[in-house]
């Protein structure tokens, strides 16, 4: 019935199916998923969002980078060098609650220099909360994640502040 009903709209049935296929497709559950129904979260990389975000509009995603605050806003960055030299472009709004957002300062420093980026994440910042695909700001061009949970330090041991760099074997004599 469905193929007679195809063909009486003139939409051919190899084209029919590429439409069933790419409906189902949407309904599953990305391969970087876990857990199911309500609990379920996507485990992702900025490399996820930058090739096909759309599919994780209203999903609780976690993800990984640099926190930086300006222009009244959080924004989170893949790294401080793609922050730094991509003119700030190609990150991800962080938007919470007040009681989140101090204790997300308390985890910053202000940035030498001044500027209109006043506060900079120590340490790599994770970020748990549902993820909207559209753009937010100027600098948030990736989506907006509205954070469940605070944003956390990765584990490291003790601060990443307190980590000296380590310079490359053989430069260090």
């Amino acid at each position: 019935m469905v193929a007679k009903l195809m063909r009486m709209l003139g939409i051919p049935l190899l084209g029919g199916l590429i439409l069933a296929s790419a409906f189902g497709a949407a309904a599953a559950a990305p391969r970087q998923c876990y857990g199911e129904g309500k609990d379920q979260t996507c485990a992702l990389s900025f490399g996820d969002l930058w090739g096909s975000r759309e599919q994780y509009a209203g999903r609780r995603i976690e993800i990984s980078g640099y926190l930086v605050r300006g222009f009244g806003q959080l924004v989170l960055y893949s790294g401080k060098d793609y922050f730094l030299y991509q003119k700030a472009v190609g990150g991800i709004a962080v938007q919470m609650d007040q009681a989140m957002l101090e204790a997300a300062l308390a985890e910053m420093r202000p940035i030498p220099g001044g500027g209109d980026w006043q506060d900079e994440a120590l340490c790599p910042i994770t970020v748990q909360g549902i993820y909207t695909d559209k753009p937010f700001g100027d600098f948030a061009t990736l989506g907006t994640v509205m954070v469940a949970s605070g944003p956390r330090m990765l584990p490291f041991v003790g601060s990443c502040a307190d980590l000296q760099p380590k310079l490359p074997q053989g430069l260090d004599k």
